[in-house]
């Protein structure tokens, strides 16, 4: 009897022990429903509900290599760069390649940075990828869509940075494209020359020895997303032209024929490797593709009327 009077005395004292709650303070977890202003909002519609992907475009460290010193985008440029990037990038691929193809590869982060993300090397990193599920665009504070009352040359010279962003976002989705489904081996025999040094070479060195930009030198990897993203950043006249006009010399300053037929041959090759790639595998025609994204691009730089 002893023993169970003492085991209820025993109980009864933990019990009452619980009920005395220690005051620990305000919790340090903020478990609020975030406020959305009005390009959260916009994101949702356009990014969040149709394709699942997270947009971060507010400071956060945890995203981005402490070691630079890099700066956010500015706001207001946030809504215009998306909206572009929607027209430029993910449009003309779910037009192309279906809905459900976009769903299915397009990164599920996108960070957007406003600085430039120099490396030790003194280039400029444009964007990243991670595993094919996020993607990190730099130097949005430097890209201004609205070119009206410029000159030719003004849109030019305005035109570069949006181009080279968006080559950038062609170029890391072709890498998500061809490590799901390999591109054939075949391909990475079409040119000898791969290097580190690349950058000791110019685009136009690189297109003499049947590479279409510098950096597609490094492997065959980045061979086959150089031209992809090059492709798809131009018109159609404007990729012929660039082929076309490519010429080797020899040591007299004489056009090297065979040489700069051989240097053309090569890269047309490529191209179509990568338009029977993308047909067979995604079923993407890369010209009706290339078309759509150059009159979108067009638009933004109208010529001016005579």
């Amino acid at each position: 009897m002893k023993k169970i009077i003492f085991l209820f005395f025993s109980m009864s004292i933990l019990f009452a022990s619980c009920d005395k709650e220690e005051d620990l303070g305000k919790s340090l977890i903020d478990t609020s429903t975030p406020e959305l202003n009005d390009v959260d909002e916009w994101i949702r519609e356009n990014y969040t509900y149709p394709y699942n992907v997270e947009v971060k475009y507010k400071w956060d460290n945890s995203e981005l290599d402490n070691t630079k010193i890099l700066t956010p985008t500015e706001i207001e440029r946030v809504v215009p760069f998306l909206n572009k990037m929607k027209e430029i990038w993910i449009d003309p691929y779910a037009n192309h390649g279906g809905e459900d193809f976009m769903k299915e590869f397009i990164p599920k982060q996108i960070v957007l940075v406003g600085s430039h993300n120099y490396e030790d090397n003194g280039g400029i990193v444009l964007g990243q990828a991670e595993g094919g599920r996020k993607i990190t665009v730099f130097d949005l504070n430097y890209i201004d869509f609205d070119l009206s009352g410029m000159n030719e040359w003004e849109k030019r010279s305005a035109m570069e940075p949006i181009l080279r962003v968006f080559k950038t976002m062609h170029h890391e989705f072709g890498h998500i494209l061809h490590q799901t489904i390999a591109y054939p081996v075949e391909y990475k025999k079409l040119t000898t020359g791969y290097t580190s040094n690349w950058m000791n070479f110019n685009d136009y060195e690189a297109r003499k020895m049947g590479f279409i930009t510098a950096y597609s030198m490094l492997n065959p990897d980045e061979d086959f997303v150089e031209m992809l993203s090059e492709f798809l950043t131009r018109s159609n006249g404007d990729w012929n032209e660039i082929i076309d006009k490519i010429k080797v010399y020899d040591d007299s300053w004489n056009t090297d024929e065979a040489a700069s037929e051989k240097a053309r041959d090569q890269i047309r090759q490529k191209e179509k490797m990568i338009a029977d790639y993308m047909l067979q595998i995604w079923k993407i025609d890369i010209y009706d593709l290339q078309a759509e994204i150059a009159d979108v691009l067009a638009g933004l730089a109208p010529a001016e009327e005579e």
